[in-house]
């Protein structure tokens, strides 16, 4: 089993806090690999324990249990399969009355420091006795007991069975009976799920159900990938479906009143407002406006400004430029006036999301700005967007005020238009969107006919390049789309068609998902590329509990970084020793949400890598996932992909989309069904780190790592793989001392492969490795060349072999040859022992040529430069083992004497 890190570092307060940072890991330390049987198949022993103390702790904070006795009923839960854990079948009522046994599983599962007095020994032992159903069959049954006893031993039975292997449906049924006990009171459980997983404005839903839900009386009782579980005596009898869609608006809203200079965006084209901006405030949207300005005033440039004069000045013809000019409407000549024609062409571009024509709007802008009625008539034959503003700035007497009167009339109107559109169609829109995307314990009327026929009879034209082909689709630039988002119509290249940038057609709601993650995520301030995003979403059963601690230590890890960028690790450390250690990088690395409302069944994180290839960042992120999701504190499933909606799924511990034909063989066909098979690619990962940091410098480590994993197709090229790094970092390495760093690794690696293709070569070229280590078989130095001598030799030999020559006269050529070369280069000369060895020797290279290479030389040379890395790392670790053997026959020769 690898060694799993932790996060959860800061010291625990609550009960809940101890449990996930002491108890918790302790539990999957002692029974990962204990597999259990019956209607639990499928799931482990820790899985098992993990789940019923989670639900103890939630359970026994609805029910008020008293602060002292909560620990005892965690401690009775962490332990109460006794029989699962003892090694000679005995049953749970001997076990429990075992003391000795009893304590030392405690101790075992990290709680012993809660039972101390004699009282807290016994309730333990009653209510690990009693989590079976069993009837009370000791002495106490004839005494006096606290009445609360009974109640807290079906906490313990309901925890038991929450997460038995039933049909859903019959074990709710038996979890509510034991809840009515519990809480004293009728019990009842409601599940809420949802249909697909859109990210933060998923979360943010879940966030409004939770909300409204609590108002009326339902508790959280346990977190699931795809939704919620609440509990409480009887659910109103009424539809929330609006009050739900009411409350996810304001939380939407909330999240761009608060990022409102993310929503005002100087473009190409003109300053740009968003909808969603002018919703907040209108006023915070005119300082961004005014800022966003004076950035263009500083970066006047009169070359570029001559060049646009110069093309919409021949665009409007001869006459029209002489009557701009009789009227003083002459092109634009400093930072001021274009300051002010970038204010024209935005309140241009307001007015217009108005729904306004050209001419209206410039009609509204000439009346503000100071521009007169002859001067208004003169710009007419001007573009209206590009043009005009470029001429108009010296009429618009009134300057930035103008401007600024102009935009606030254009925000207004189209905040009108959108509050009565809200009425009639968002409001509806969103109860809409609610009643497909989350499956309510309540009446919900079911669109799946409109939905169908939307996407049948669409216009090819408007297919969705983003989310669900529906009646609601919006039109949007490429900025907010998620990056790479492909276009469906290309406007400019159709008859009639503007020359504007191709529009991408997208479902409101998908493109608002991407919005609020472009909003809420911390993405660095650099040019947008196209991140891979990590979906982490809590374990089946989670405790309410848990996602507050999930989202406090998200929102550490995002204050790593003060400027409120992304969060990259220290490499070196992690590559070396498996440790995640997070600092600020301003660039590269994850983008943690900023809020923790974006956070609920499960959180997305964008990564970005910067400049570097899909199967790089693929396999950083995947180190980066498979660390935070294995972590003996989390344990949470995960998704990779470059997609922000993902499949939604229970059954899938890990699962990576987008995996290149290169890295299967190391990372396998991407579903991980169980938490052992994540495990056993986070080792391979670990020691592809580790090799590549032993060979190469840190900043070389990611390329070393890429041609490591693409390696791993043909597992004997890792040695070519690993020499050629070696020789290029270092003149004339010293392999001994590389091997030492190697092969630990490296041979774990290659362990956790299934027997591959080359058995039989690596066995043949060990054994010629063996031979030479013993007979010292090598040229006359310790460089490399000299030590891969005899088997260069051999290579030689094959390549020069002649068609008319057969192989027994070609290697007895080859065994005299280096026989002579041995006998020349050492100082007291070889004899015939010597001969025997050299003659073993290239027996074994025969073997391999004629077994593995069917005698083809032409197969064998271009495997040649890889068959001589595989000999020199073989031969270090002969040399390695004969060293070994030595030490230890010399300790046992003075032993025995």
């Amino acid at each position: 089993m690898i060694k799993r890190s932790r996060l959860l570092n800061a010291p625990p307060k609550t009960l809940e806090e101890r449990y996930f940072s002491e108890i918790r890991p302790q539990l999957y330390e002692n029974h990962a690999h204990h597999h259990q049987y019956g209607v639990r198949k499928g799931t482990t022993l820790a899985e098992h324990l993990d789940s019923a103390c989670q639900f103890i702790l939630t359970v026994s904070r609805i029910a008020e249990v008293p602060e002292d006795k909560r620990p005892l009923l965690l401690a009775a839960t962490a332990v109460h399969d006794l029989n699962k854990l003892d090694t000679q079948g005995r049953n749970v009522k001997t076990l429990a009355r075992n003391q000795e046994f009893l304590r030392e599983q405690l101790e075992k599962a990290c709680v012993i420091k809660f039972v101390v007095t004699e009282d807290d020994w016994e309730l333990v032992r009653k209510l690990i006795e009693r989590h079976s159903d069993h009837h009370v069959s000791d002495g106490s049954r004839f005494l006096p007991e606290d009445e609360n006893i009974d109640r807290w031993a079906a906490m313990v039975t309901g925890s038991d069975l929450f997460d038995l292997g039933i049909p859903e449906a019959e074990r709710f049924r038996k979890v509510q009976n034991k809840l009515t006990i519990a809480f004293n009171r009728p019990s009842n459980l409601f599940r809420i799920r949802i249909s697909e997983d859109k990210g933060y404005i998923t979360a943010l839903l879940l966030g409004a159900c939770e909300e409204v839900l609590q108002k009326y009386g339902l508790n959280p009782l346990a977190i699931f990938p795809d939704g919620e579980l609440f509990e409480g005596e009887a659910l109103a009898n009424v539809d929330l479906t609006k009050e739900i869609a009411a409350v996810w608006q304001s939380k939407i809203d909330q999240v761009f009143g608060n990022n409102i200079e993310r929503l005002v965006r100087a473009t190409k084209d003109g300053i740009k407002v968003t909808h969603q901006a002018i919703q907040q405030n209108i006023e915070e949207v005119l300082v961004n406006v005014e800022a966003l300005l004076e950035r263009k005033k500083a970066g006047y440039k009169s070359d570029k400004i001559a060049k646009d004069v110069t093309k919409w000045g021949e665009m409007a013809g001869a006459d029209a430029l002489i009557k701009a000019a009789e009227l003083q409407l002459l092109p634009v000549s400093n930072a001021e006036e274009f300051a002010i024609s970038e204010g024209l062409k935005a309140a241009y571009l307001s007015y217009r999301e108005a729904g306004l024509s050209p001419k209206e709007v410039w009609d509204k802008i000439a009346h503000h700005t100071g521009i007169s009625e002859l001067q208004r008539t003169a710009i007419e034959p001007f573009n209206g967007q590009y043009g005009r503003p470029l001429f108009a700035a010296k009429g618009a007497v009134k300057g930035i005020e103008g401007i600024k009167e102009a935009l606030q009339e254009s925000f207004q109107l189209r905040k009108e238009s959108t509050q009565i559109s809200e009425e009639t169609e968002v409001s509806e829109e969103m109860i809409a969107t609610v009643s497909r995307m989350v499956n309510l314990p309540f009446g919900i009327r079911l669109n799946g006919a409109n939905d169908l026929n939307a996407y049948v009879e669409a216009n090819p034209r408007q297919r969705c390049s983003l989310g669900s082909t529906s009646t609601d689709i919006d039109e949007l630039i490429s900025d907010n789309m998620p990056p790479g988002t492909k276009v469906q119509a290309f406007s400019n290249r159709l008859p009639g068609g503007i020359s504007a940038e191709p529009k991408r057609q997208a479902d409101s709601i998908a493109a608002l998902a991407y919005q609020l993650m472009a909003v809420g995520a911390n993405f660095p301030a650099v040019k947008k590329q196209d991140p891979l995003y990590l979906h982490l979403a809590l374990p089946k059963g989670s405790a309410p509990e848990l996602l507050r601690i999930w989202r406090e230590l998200l929102k550490q890890l995002a204050a790593t970084n003060a400027e409120g960028g992304t969060v990259t690790i220290d490499e070196l450390k992690l590559y070396k020793d498996n440790q995640l250690e997070f600092k600020a990088n301003k660039v590269v690395g994850l983008a943690l949400p900023k809020r923790p409302d974006f956070i609920h069944t499960s959180v997305i994180i964008p990564l970005v890598w910067g400049d570097v290839n899909n199967s790089l960042a693929l396999l950083k992120s995947l180190r980066l996932a498979l660390e935070i999701s294995l972590s003996l504190d989390i344990g949470f499933p995960f998704t990779l992909s470059s997609n922000l909606e993902v499949e939604l799924s229970n059954d899938v511990y890990g699962r990576i989309e987008g995996i290149s034909s290169a890295l299967q063989t190391l990372l396998g066909n991407g579903q991980y069904q169980q938490r052992q098979d994540a495990e056993k690619i986070l080792e391979r990962l670990r020691c592809i780190g580790k090799l590549a940091t032993s060979v190469a410098s840190i900043q070389k480590a990611d390329d070393c790592l890429y041609d490591l994993a693409r390696a791993c197709v043909r597992q004997i090229e890792l040695y070519y793989v690993l020499l050629r790094w070696t020789l290029r970092e270092q003149d004339e390495p010293n392999l001994s001392v590389i091997w030492s760093r190697l092969c630990e690794p490296l041979n774990t690696l290659l362990e956790s492969f299934m027997p591959d293709e080359n058995l039989l070569l690596t066995k043949y070229l060990k054994e010629a490795a063996q031979v030479a280590a013993e007979g010292k078989i090598w040229g006359s130095s310790f460089k490399r060349t000299a030590q891969a001598e005899p088997f260069t030799a051999f290579i030689a030999a094959i390549r020069s072999q002649k068609s008319y020559l057969g192989l027994d006269v070609i290697f007895a050529a080859l065994i005299q040859q280096y026989h002579t070369r041995l006998d020349r280069i050492r100082e007291h000369g070889v004899g015939a022992t010597k001969y025997e060895q050299v003659k073993r020797y290239y027996e074994l290279l025969r073997k391999l040529y004629e077994e593995v290479y069917s005698a083809r030389p032409e197969k064998f040379l271009s495997d040649q430069k890889t068959l001589e890395a595989a000999y020199l790392f073989f031969l270090e670790e002969a040399r390695k083992q004969l060293k070994n053997q030595s030490v230890d026959d010399s300790v046992e020769t003075t032993t025995t004497v």
